[in-house]
């Protein structure tokens, strides 16, 4: 029922946002530097792990890229985000973990990947300014999680490949607030989720601050987290990530 007022109001808003004028383009590049803790569990017959990704399978922080593009129409922004977040390891286990049905006991060399894409669209309405100085209004998004696990085995006799993928699709409700001490400087922030039954849930936020020495360049700089669990029971992922960001953009 939530979900679907959600989707109401999001739709609704968007029909508003295209029917004004004098829209704003944005274009901004984003190199985030994240710590991940995530776990996991794919069970078979009942039987299954859960499986840390970093003591388990010794898969290590890595770095992504993230690209956007956001419409502007007063005090309504809507925006598309894309993050490819992808981590592999190579790791001779310390205990025998079961994923897929497929037992890895003590000592053997497993290969390992976790991908998740994650799309996001989003819209912010914000109703309250105060000149220009201050505005801060709800944000509404859909978000999408592609996402893939795999373990390989290349020294097992036969030689095991398991992998397991999973899709899932989360609205998510939130505020959005922007400060502008300065006509150059942007101080922003935003925060978002929602629970959906039993198929998990996310919540992701960030805080930043964007720099314009020039009328359509800007610098970006803030600190972003992500929090996903996505479960089709006894199935579960769930993957944590912070850190901060780097990034810069064009203004039209």
């Amino acid at each position: 029922m939530f979900r679907n007022i959600a989707f109401t109001v999001f739709f609704a808003g968007l029909a508003a946002t295209v029917a004004q004028a004098q829209p704003t383009v944005e274009l901004e590049g984003r190199y985030w530097i994240p710590q991940m803790g995530s776990r996991l569990r794919v069970e078979q017959n009942g039987v299954g792990t859960d499986i840390d990704a970093k003591k388990d399978l010794g898969i290590p922080d890595t770095n992504f890229p993230e690209g956007s593009v956001a419409l502007q129409y007063g005090r309504s922004t809507l925006r598309f985000s894309y993050t490819p977040i992808d981590y592999s390891g190579d790791h001779f286990v310390s205990r025998t973990i079961l994923f897929h049905g497929q037992a890895f006991t003590v000592g053997t060399q497993v290969r390992s990947g976790l991908e998740v894409q994650h799309l996001q669209l989003s819209w912010t309405y914000q109703f309250l300014h105060v000149r220009e100085l201050f505005k801060l209004g709800p944000l509404i998004a859909a978000d999408g999680f592609l996402m893939h696990g795999r373990l390989q085995a290349p020294n097992l006799n036969p030689p095991t490949d398991e992998k397991e993928d999973l899709s899932v699709g989360l609205p998510t409700v939130g505020l959005a607030m922007d400060i502008n001490p300065h006509r150059m400087v942007n101080i922003h922030g935003e925060v978002s989720g929602l629970k959906v039954g039993d198929y998990g849930y996310f919540v992701g936020s960030e805080a930043g601050l964007k720099f314009r020495p020039a009328k359509h360049l800007f610098f970006a700089a803030g600190y972003r987290t992500f929090n996903l669990h996505a479960e089709n029971s006894p199935d579960f992922a769930r993957l944590q990530l912070h850190g901060p960001f780097l990034g810069a953009g064009f203004r039209f």
